[in-house]
């Protein structure tokens, strides 16, 4: 290799160097970012709507609501006490950015417990106002744990009990601390506020999962057909979609057949069954949920 080869190498490497620590600054800032918004969210639902309600829907912040309405503790005061020594035992369960990640969380968290009045944004629906705080918690926490972060406190003690408990999952014992949290809370709120937590932490949790999974879900589809080709062209050229062929051997006629199978769109998904109905009625078809696709014509990779 000559030097100007040479030379011409480094400042290719040097730039495509550069191009991927913009790339990961960018990615970083971003999740930054959805840590505070997501930590806002929370103390939003926490302050207006959870403590004031007598709403506990377990969590550390749920001890907190029990803490601040029986003894008056402010919540930012035992979000931080209790989270802070769960750190000091846990910080080599977690990866090092994660754990970083889920300090910053917690404090900001925190932060805003400690800042942010109670704003009087209620209706007059009890029913409507623990929706409205379940779907700000549901929105905070998603956004927190799609960040590659956690919101501390009942995660932590989740993760290093089941390093001991290898029977037991993380998701299971979360479910168990909670449900112990909870129920200390109908003790002192009452068994109709109780049953209205429960029914939040349902709906904050199928929130959270839908901004950790996306809201815009794709479908699987295999197809098999004697039309194969009419329809993988229509997917191809009209729907502008990729399409994978699937050698096959039909068990009862014996025969060698080609299956389609392709990712799309919902709407999408319509528009084929619409057009397997004119072409080949008697088609056989497979349809499933597909939580996340990425590539071109998905989400990005970031």
């Amino acid at each position: 290799m000559n030097k100007g080869s040479y030379i011409k190498q480094i400042k290719n490497n040097k730039r495509i160097n550069d191009l991927s620590y913009k790339i990961k600054k960018s990615t970083l800032f971003k999740q930054y970012f959805k840590i505070v918004l997501g930590a806002f969210l929370m103390a939003v639902a926490l302050i207006i709507y959870f403590n004031t309600l007598g709403i506990v829907v377990g969590g550390v912040t749920g001890i907190a609501v029990i803490l601040n309405n029986t003894l008056g503790i402010p919540m930012w005061v035992v979000n931080t006490v209790v989270n802070i020594p769960l750190f000091i035992i846990g910080y080599k369960t977690f990866e090092r950015q994660t754990f970083i990640k889920t300090v910053y969380g917690t404090a900001m968290l925190s932060f805003f417990l400690a800042i942010l009045p109670n704003a009087n944004l209620r209706t007059d629906s009890f029913p409507v106002n623990v929706v409205i705080g379940a779907f700000f918690m549901g929105m905070g926490l998603g956004l927190i744990l799609s960040s590659d972060a956690s919101s501390g406190g009942v995660d932590m003690v989740s993760t290093m009990i089941s390093r001991r408990l290898k029977y037991v999952t993380i998701p299971e014992l979360m479910l168990i601390i909670d449900g112990i949290i909870i129920l200390c809370a109908i003790s002192f709120f009452g068994i109709i506020k109780g049953i209205y937590a429960i029914i939040a932490l349902v709906i904050e949790t199928k929130i959270s999962d839908n901004i950790i999974k996306g809201f815009k879900r794709s479908k699987l589809i295999y197809i098999i057909s004697t039309e194969h080709m009419k329809l993988a062209d229509y997917i191809v050229n009209t729907l502008e979609r990729g399409v994978t062929y699937i050698n096959i051997v039909g068990a009862y006629t014996n025969e060698d057949k080609r299956m389609i199978m392709c990712v799309v769109s919902g709407r999408e998904l319509v528009k084929i069954k619409q057009m397997l109905g004119r072409i080949d009625s008697k088609s056989l078809c497979f349809i499933s949920d597909v939580s996340e696709a990425f590539g071109e014509g998905f989400t990005k990779l970031t």
